[in-house]
């Protein structure tokens, strides 16, 4: 029956996320059965729609607090930390570094479903001109390329918290369709389906085109090209896909140039990055979550106030957003405010306010009184669209950076580190003088920044992963959370077993597949 229901789905196309353009607008069809789909033009659109409603709806959260791109990149980091009142089993065992089999965010099912709608579409999109005439050649085209590079996206969502995972390259059509695979080292997923997808999609794409800040572009595949070659460690083909993405056109028009600071968002206007992402020149991808068809996205980073059982962990809040705060700070750093609210609780770090984070909602470019409860229903509600990055070129330029240090080229890497500092309103760095004295050092001052740039982004679980700096960064951290907890100095163990960097796999998922073998750490 579980093999049936699959398959079912399999054959059903959910259109939930009415998010980019007209076809993501229409009405769903369901239950269709699989012979009977992608016969016409309505079809197909609504099958593509699908894909991406799965991916937004794993990413975002299908309900309140169940966001997966934060949990997975960054509820583990340094960035957060469990909310006392409100904590759960699940946020606990995150922030504690304690995850069990259980945990509901262990759960790969989302991703696999996802793929396997891209799969799909794969199969079955080039057969669909035959039924209707509407259907062109580049109607197929842009359907097929969308679909290599979300089902390559998923698989290195997987590899990236899992590691070694099954591969599915076909949909499920029949009850003879095997459910059970065994896994597949992750550096071979990486490598022969990864990279083949997303360089097959580039290869597909028309080039020096708009892109859509609501779907998969000749820039986003650029990004996630960079991306995976970044956590490959391979810099040369890294950097060769970073200049590939600045040849490419935003959603404005405009390319991105990586020439300098000017092709970012301007200061005064950063937040039109996540408010307005379609009218950025910084957009790359965005996750498109409106409200009023939706419903809310009712994410932990979200403003509202209630219950939350996450917030800013309070060493962050304390370094980063409290200086921030006082009447003459040495360095106006303009990121703070605009990303969690100083103010409602008198910028006493021990209270509610590190849990009203305001990335997402258009607020005052540097506000310097007391937000009271008429600014925050004003500027931060919890009825309002969310539009969570998935790429924006902050994130690409240190990248770029971090590719260029590795390959021994400070002085340019430091140029595209001071480009996003500057934005922000920091000094320059200055090579040769601290924090800037040695390659090291210069990776360490550009992984902060990737920090402070990104927070909430579900960026920095996988930058410290990346750069094999989470036991470095995260012992400490652990240590004194477990000591909050109540145990002893000398039983605090820290970040502890590094196997255990990646996730379990879900017990469900065990159970539903008897050749999986559960990630080393975690028992049987």
């Amino acid at each position: 029956m579980k093999k049936l229901n699959y398959i079912i789905l399999m054959c059903s196309v959910l259109i939930l996320c009415n998010s980019c353009s007209k076809f993501l607008d229409q009405k769903p069809q369901s239950q269709v059965p699989q012979n009977e789909f992608y016969k016409t033009l309505y079809e197909v659109n609504a099958a593509v729609a699908g894909m991406y409603s799965g991916f937004q709806q794993e990413m975002i959260g299908e309900a309140q607090y169940k966001e997966r791109a934060l949990y997975w990149g960054d509820y583990r980091s340094d960035n957060f930390d469990r909310f006392l009142s409100y904590t759960t089993i699940a946020t606990t065992e995150i922030a504690m570094n304690a995850l069990t089999t259980d945990n509901e965010f262990s759960d790969w099912s989302g991703l696999y479903t996802v793929i396997g709608r891209a799969n799909a579409n794969i199969k079955h999109i080039p057969a669909a001109a035959t039924y209707d005439s509407r259907i062109t050649p580049d109607i197929i085209n842009k359907a097929l390329l969308e679909s290599y590079a979300m089902r390559a996206l998923c698989y290195f969502y997987i590899v990236r918290v899992w590691g070694d995972a099954p591969v599915w390259t076909t949909p499920m059509e029949s009850l003879t369709d095997t459910l059970e695979k065994p896994r597949i080292p992750a550096t071979t997923i990486i490598d022969q389906r990864i990279i083949p997808d997303l360089t097959q999609a580039y290869s597909m794409i028309t080039k020096n085109q708009t892109g859509s800040a609501w779907t998969i572009s000749e820039g986003s595949i650029c990004a996630m090209l960079a991306d995976v070659y970044m956590w490959k460690h391979d810099y040369a083909n890294a950097i060769v896909w970073i200049k590939n993405l600045f040849k490419a056109k935003g959603p404005t028009g405009v390319a991105y140039a990586g020439a300098s600071g000017t092709n970012l968002q301007p200061q005064a206007s950063w937040k039109n990055i996540f408010t307005a992402p379609s009218a950025s020149i910084e957009t790359i991808w965005s996750i498109h979550w409106d409200f009023a068809k939706n419903d809310c996205a009712c994410m932990v980073t979200s403003w509202t106030a209630n219950n939350k059982p996450m917030a800013m962990d309070i060493d962050l809040y304390n370094s980063w957003v409290i200086p921030q705060t006082v009447a003459s700070p040495t360095a106006v750093d303009i990121r703070p405010k605009q990303t969690i609210d100083p103010y409602s609780a008198n910028n006493d770090a021990t209270k509610s306010n590190r849990d009203r984070f305001i990335k997402w909602y258009a607020s005052p470019a540097n506000p310097t009184k007391a937000a009271s409860a008429t600014d925050l229903a004003l500027y931060y509600y919890k009825e309002a669209p969310v539009y969570l990055p998935v790429y924006r070129l902050a994130d690409i330029y240190l990248l770029y950076a971090e590719a260029l240090n590795a390959t021994n080229d400070q002085a340019n890497a430091l140029k595209y580190l001071n480009y996003v500092r500057v934005r922000a309103g920091l000094p320059a760095y200055v090579l040769g003088t601290a924090p800037i004295l040695d390659q090291a050092s210069m990776a360490d001052a550009i992984l902060k920044e990737r920090q402070m740039e990104l927070v909430g982004e579900g960026k920095r679980w996988f930058d410290l992963v990346r750069t094999g700096n989470v036991a470095r960064i995260m012992d400490p951290i652990l240590k004194r959370r477990q000591i909050s907890a109540g145990a002893a100095s000398a039983d605090a163990t820290g970040f502890g077993d590094p196997r255990r960097i990646f996730w379990p796999i879900n017990r469900s998922v065990l159970n539903a597949n008897s050749k999986l073998v559960q990630n080393s750490g975690y028992g049987g």
